[in-house]
């Protein structure tokens, strides 16, 4: 056992990929990981730590065999081992334990890497799919969101910065870099596509010269926490789309060194209105009663979490433990009959219970 965890997002050689590329992996609502051409785990997103309850050391290599369900263990090591010997690619649903002692069914799924024909590396992802155990709704979100990796990890390595950016230009989301002074230096084609203002209105420009000051204030407050905190900085924006209409976006935002190696912000949009609008699913509960059923503190832990608080942030918030936050989340859920986190933030906002501006 090392005598300190190592920081989420580290390799087990102590090699720590790209910052972007690991602020990215660690964004994305799945468990990522990565193996060596034999097949021993040698990276995690924090994600794999914050559900395991276990560190790099403890999983690395064929060390992930303690978090398998013992039942599992036969099958899932026969698919890994085809999968290595075939260079096919790899999916097998398993029950995982979390750090609680449940076990939860989770599809487990990877592709290969491969340079000149030879595979070099294997990239994967656990997703949780207890509740909907085989929503081809999932299955199709986990490889597209493998598939993502597999192209973005490849294009860094091959043609560095210039690469990823034609990664960031083709993703479903508007994405922007600033330097130390806010001021804009790169967009992608999306962002400039769907707020209908050109490279000379941005590149150069801060918030102030490029939208309403109420709205430049918004983004200036979210600019300076992500560097207060040192961290991702999560917040629901209305923005609207180039034609005026409303639009509602889930944004993350994370300090990124400028050229003068000062610390600057960047920032990924997705737009969510259509899923804050829209009408509600079959087995979405009536907001009257819904809202009924919530205590005070119950909202009050369900704005945090929309608030893209951790648990232990919450509780810290709150004076609770990260495990009593666990629990009201989870009572939250059965409350209002909601299976996961994704449509519980979508409750959330389309009935207000958020801290957001």
């Amino acid at each position: 056992m090392p005598s300190r965890p190592l920081k989420p997002g580290r390799s087990a050689q102590g090699l720590e990929p790209p910052k972007f590329y690991r602020l990215i992996a660690d964004s994305i609502p799945h468990m990522v990981w990565t193996a060596s051409p034999d097949g021993a785990l040698d990276y995690f997103n924090a994600h794999v730590f914050a559900y395991t309850g276990r560190g790099v050391r403890q999983l690395a290599g064929w060390g992930w065999r303690s978090v398998i369900h013992p039942e599992d263990w036969q099958r899932c090591l026969e698919t890994w081992t085809r999968a290595l010997k075939s260079g096919e690619p790899y999916e097998v649903e398993y029950r995982l334990k979390r750090h609680d002692g449940a076990f939860l069914w989770h599809l487990g799924a990877a592709l290969p890497q491969r340079e000149g024909g030879r595979i070099v590396r294997w990239f994967g992802t656990c997703t949780d799919i207890d509740a909907r155990k085989r929503s081809a709704r999932l299955l199709e979100q986990a490889r597209q969101t493998l598939e993502a990796l597999v192209a973005a990890r490849t294009q860094a390595l091959e043609e560095g910065g210039r690469r990823l950016r034609a990664f960031l230009e083709a993703m479903p989301a508007i994405a922007w870099i600033k330097d130390s002074r806010f001021r804009y230096v790169w967009t992608s084609a999306s962002y400039e596509r769907v707020h209908g203002k050109s490279v000379r209105e941005i590149l150069g420009h801060d918030d102030f010269e490029i939208w309403p000051e109420a709205l430049a204030r918004h983004f200036r407050r979210d600019d300076a926490k992500a560097l207060r905190v040192n961290g991702p900085v999560q917040s629901i924006d209305s923005v609207p789309y180039e034609n005026g209409a409303a639009a509602r976006w889930l944004v993350v935002k994370f300090p990124l060194p400028d050229e003068s190696g000062a610390l600057g912000v960047a920032g990924i949009g997705f737009d969510v209105t259509a899923r804050v609008e829209g009408g509600r699913r079959v087995g979405d509960p009536q907001p009257e009663g819904a809202l009924d059923r919530l205590s005070g503190r119950e909202r009050q832990v369900l704005r945090l979490i929309v608030d893209g608080l951790t648990s232990a942030q919450v509780g810290e918030r709150l004076g609770l433990s990260p495990k009593s936050v666990d629990t009201y989340r989870s009572r939250l859920m059965a409350k209002l009959g909601i299976e996961d986190l994704p449509a519980l933030v979508k409750f959330a906002i389309r009935h207000g219970l958020t801290t957001a501006d």
